[in-house]
């Protein structure tokens, strides 16, 4: 049911994931980085609504990353969203990163987190056999 990804990415460089719409309603959150412990997912969920839309009027694109800092070494907010189809929701899905890492191996494990999860994603529906379902893909696919 879960597609294994042939990438793994060092979890050191994801301090923290959330997946939310673009209402600001958190499906998904979790941290991985224990400096992070003191953020709230249901505020932060709100303030990637909010530049989604601001960058959807603004510039006719969505937001693919927030830098904090200059060297290859910054913090960064990487968001790749998803759409609903004859709808007008938008799952966002953030990740909180220290460094680089390949967009392509994170588009992965969205796409996959996405397709195995769309149902629930698409009513709203936060449960605990969501929550499992999305630990189980991101520790197949991101974890070592």
């Amino acid at each position: 049911m879960f597609k294994k990804s042939h990438y793994i990415i060092p979890i050191i460089m994801i301090k923290s994931i959330l997946i939310c719409d673009s209402r600001g309603y958190a499906f998904y959150s979790r941290i991985f980085d224990k400096s992070l412990k003191g953020y709230d997912s249901t505020l932060f969920s709100g303030f990637i609504s909010a530049i989604g839309t601001i960058g959807r009027e603004l510039f006719k694109e969505e937001i693919a990353t927030i830098s904090f800092g200059y060297d290859s070494n910054a913090p960064h907010i990487v968001v790749l969203s998803k759409d609903f189809f004859g709808t007008e929701k938008r799952i966002y899905f953030v990740f909180l990163t220290q460094g680089d890492i390949d967009l392509k191996k994170v588009k992965d494990v969205c796409t996959n987190i996405y397709i195995n999860n769309k149902d629930s994603l698409k009513n709203s529906k936060i449960n605990k056999p969501l929550q499992e379902k999305i630990d189980k893909i991101i520790d197949l696919n991101l974890l070592d």
